[in-house]
């Protein structure tokens, strides 16, 4: 989004404004609370603050019926508060994860408002943010079921003569303006497909291509997501042409519906606009010059958008031709980027404000990895690897102010595809640099009491959920988690752990405070509150105060939380706030879908049900269309192989999936190799925690536990996991005690958030818990063998095999030292490797 009329002083406030005596009788409390609820598993933190000592204790009370479920004591904060408070507090109330509706109360009276507790807790507000991204396009709108700007546009620069027109309608307006940036669509576009790659199952299918409420077999995001590739294409018309921007600050003339839009750009209003050509070079058609050097941040980024969505189109839809298109188009604008390195800007006509990108190298990273992962052709992987050592760490992250979008995008998603390509030397780099720029933001956050890591530049919420994704992306990468409640902290700051109190997406919670006297015509004109939209967010009162033009059309609602060094306001005056962003919210949707719940009408899990393969409603095989499988290893008593084990995969670079009992759990020698597993990337999930014999040997109709001592049992090897910084994500994937389970339990389980699986059968590696006395007993030589024997024999072999074999047992002879050697022949046959949740449900890259 850019200014409606002037430029942003990106400065810090150096010191904060003394604390104010509260001028009331009885001092008032305020309580800080993510509105929108917690995970079971989440580290819950309450912010309390007050002009006055608070010297309460607190309870979290079920909000319908009041009663106490945990009662604490505030703690002082560490950290320093801001402005006219002096006094701040936190109240952990982690311990608190049976599923319910909440209230935090302190004995003096204050509340917090309402929030949730549960898996369900952030349902499928993914939606919303696409709902947002639908009123935002341009051409046919279907939230106004209107058309808009369909002579975009004639052109400026490039090599046509001047004011040739070429079709540039479609895409999206960026923000409460009407304007249309490559800069911001291109990283728009890449972020959907990235969260649908990642989170597949979280999208569903309510809307059509054209955003009309019919399904159409394609999930939303990729609907909304192919609205920005088809602009992106019409953008590049020949091999040696690609168009950046449509309009520009002749926009700025009034509050205005699209398909009446009263600017004029030399060919009356509501005509032709300007669709500027990049060419790597200063552009401006009046006064004010960009400061361009090159064109490949655009091109990598568009590149990086465009081979994407090839991989997904071909494989995922199965449209070859749209793949082939959007896979040639990403080759050709790549080789405009290598041949013109730099970066261009957005233009400005009677202003001197625009997006001042500066970097480019990460987009061409990105291009790179994304264009091996497609071809590969070494040159890209080559030239990724060297990008990514150009850019290195650079980052806003260590910076107290910047240039408007100086380095965008605000996360560098070309170390995440990078990643997997290169070696552990390279990767220990590429984790590194995500590394350096997420402590400086820690190393802030430890300095105000909400813990939030980002400036308070224009576009803050920007910073904030771009930080949250680089948190999530790391630990993807690197299984480390030291950083996961820093990640918490800007999500709760984004959704009401904040000074005012407020969540920063509009409809957010659809009965909570949220932002509402938006800056857009939408809001203006027809009161339209539309849901999903991330707002600008806070800026440094001393930027606000610099700015020209803004101003408060209503009496300021947060009046007793501004201060002297961070202000937001929700009010229609304030542009520099309370503007939302489309590409902002774009930028969200994976932070929204990866703490959301499944979707129901997920054309991707429900393709993927269907080639699952179940007994008595459990989960017993992957997918056969792929060589890969899942190592599923299971310890209740004994657990003597583990490490074994671990090394065996860890030296191969391959991740398995460990399911524990409450018995293992306890056993003191094991906890290292527990944090082994959480850390090393591998699944760690529940195995029971009595190890209960669910169904009698000889009869599968009946339950030999009822439900509530199912599930307490269930519910108690959960708290134990979680306790770890295991089953963090939903759904959990659950192995029944003796592999032994009926359909009932299966439905049990899901109503817990469980998915329950079972070992495929065939193989005999099941066996291995045999002692030599027993009748099942082989040795495990033996077994390794008729594994292989059992793959070679079966016309499926071990695609989608969920193998299960045990961390240890009273045996003599041992299993775990032949896991290595049978991980050898496997590779060697061609078969891939995958934790039980990548197998079974969202299909994050698989370790060859």
């Amino acid at each position: 989004m850019l200014p409606r009329s002037i430029a942003v002083l990106l400065a810090i406030v150096a010191c904060q404004s003394p604390a104010l005596t509260a001028d009331s009788e009885s001092p008032k409390s305020h309580v800080r609370v993510n509105l929108v609820g917690y995970l079971p598993a989440d580290t819950k933190v309450a912010v309390v603050f007050s002009h006055e000592r608070v010297e309460d204790g607190f309870a979290v009370v079920h909000s319908e019926t009041g009663a106490s479920v945990y009662e604490g004591k505030l703690a002082s904060s560490p950290a320093p508060g801001w402005g006219k408070f002096e006094h701040y507090y936190v109240a952990d109330f982690s311990k608190v994860t049976a599923e319910g509706n909440y209230e935090l109360r302190l004995d003096s009276g204050a509340r917090s408002t309402s929030f949730r507790i549960g898996d369900d807790a952030y349902g499928n507000h993914q939606a919303d943010l696409l709902l947002f991204m639908r009123q935002q396009r341009c051409g046919y709108n279907p939230y106004l079921d209107m058309a808009c700007h369909r002579l975009d546009g004639r052109t400026a620069y490039g090599p046509r003569p001047a004011e040739s027109f070429i079709d540039a309608s479609g895409g999206w307006h960026d923000a409460g303006d009407q304007l249309k940036y490559l800069i911001t669509s291109s990283f728009a576009t890449a972020a959907m497909l990235l969260a649908y790659e990642l989170e597949p199952d979280k999208f569903g299918d309510i809307v059509d291509d054209m955003g009309r409420p019919r399904a159409n077999g394609i999930a939303d995001v990729l609907d909304e997501a192919k609205w920005g590739l088809d602009w992106m294409l019409k953008l590049h018309p020949t091999p040696d042409e690609l168009y950046h921007q449509v309009a520009d600050d002749r926009d700025h003339n009034g509050w205005k519906w699209p398909n009446d839009d009263s600017s004029d750009y030399g060919w009356g209003p509501n005509s032709y606009r300007v669709a500027y050509a990049a060419d790597g070079k200063p552009q401006g058609l009046a006064k004010y010059q960009s400061k361009s050097t090159g064109m490949a941040n655009l091109a990598g980024r568009y590149a990086a958008a465009m081979t994407m969505a090839a991989r997904i189109w071909r494989t995922e839809l199965g449209d070859h031709v749209y793949a082939a298109r959007c896979l040639q188009a990403a080759k050709e604008v790549y080789s405009l980027g290598k041949r013109h390195e730099g970066f261009q800007q957005g233009n400005s006509y009677g202003a001197p404000y625009r997006y001042e990108e500066d970097t480019w190298a990460d987009d061409m990273e990105w291009g790179a990895a994304e264009l091996f992962k497609a071809t590969g052709e070494v040159d890209y992987l080559d030239d990724a690897k060297r990008y990514a050592e150009i850019i290195g760490d650079t980052s806003w992250m260590p910076l107290e102010k910047a240039g408007h979008y100086q380095m965008y995008p605000f996360i560098n998603i070309g170390h995440f595809a990078l990643y997997p390509l290169v070696d552990k030397e390279f990767q220990g780099k590429l984790a590194g640099y995500y590394r350096s720029g997420i402590d400086a933001t820690v190393a802030r956050a430890e300095q105000n009491a909400f813990g939030i890591g980002v400036p308070f530049i224009w576009c803050s919420n920007n910073l904030a959920t771009a930080l949250a994704t680089q948190v999530l992306l790391y630990e993807q990468m690197t299984g480390d988690r030291q950083h996961h409640d820093h990640l918490l902290a800007q999500r709760d700051w984004l959704l009401g752990r904040n000074p005012w109190g407020t969540s920063m997406f509009t409809g957010i919670p659809r009965d909570g405070e949220r932002p509402i006297d938006v800056h857009t015509s939408l809001w203006k004109l027809g009161k339209m509150d539309v849901p999903g939209g991330l707002v600008d967010g806070p800026v440094y009162a001393e930027v606000y105060n610099s700015l020209k033009g803004l101003h408060l059309e209503n009496p300021d609602e947060f009046a007793e939380f501004q201060n002297d060094f961070v202000v937001y306001h929700d009010d229609i005056g304030d542009y520099s706030t309370n503007e939302p962003t489309m590409d902002g919210t774009a930028g969200a949707v994976y932070l929204m879908a990866h703490f959301g719940t499944p979707d129901p009408t997920s054309p991707r899990r429900s393709a993927r049900q269907k080639q699952l393969s179940m007994s008595e409603g459990g989960v017993v095989r992957g997918p056969r269309d792929e060589k890969r499988l899942a190592m599923v290893f299971t310890g209740g008593s004994y657990g003597e192989g583990a490490v074994t084990i671990l090394d065996a995969l860890e030296n191969r670079g391959l991740r398995g999936s460990f399911f524990v009992t409450g018995d293992y759990l306890a056993m003191a020698d094991q906890a290292p190799i527990l944090r082994r597993m959480i850390d090393g990337g591998h699944y760690l999930g529940p195995h029971s925690h009595a190890h209960l014999l669910y169904a009698p040997w000889e009869d599968r109709s009946r339950s030999l536990v009822t439900e509530r001592e199912f599930k307490e049992d269930l519910e108690a090897n959960l708290a134990e996991l979680r306790k770890l910084g295991a089953c963090q994500t939903s759904p959990v994937y659950f192995i029944p005690p003796y592999e032994y389970y009926i359909d009932q339990h299966s439905k049990w389980s899901g109503e817990m958030g469980c998915v329950l699986f079972n070992f495929t059968p065939g193989s005999g590696s099941n066996r291995d818990w045999a002692p030599e006395s027993h009748r099942s007993f082989r040795p495990s030589k033996q077994i390794a063998q008729e594994i292989l024997d059992f793959e070679a024999r079966e016309p499926d072999g071990l695609n989608g095999f969920l193998l299960l074999l045990h961390l240890g047992s009273d045996r003599k002879d041992k299993m775990p030292p032949h896991v290595g050697p049978l991980l050898d022949e496997l590779i060697a046959r061609g078969y891939a490797f995958a934790r039980v949740d990548e197998l079974l449900g969202s299909p994050q890259a698989a370790t060859p």
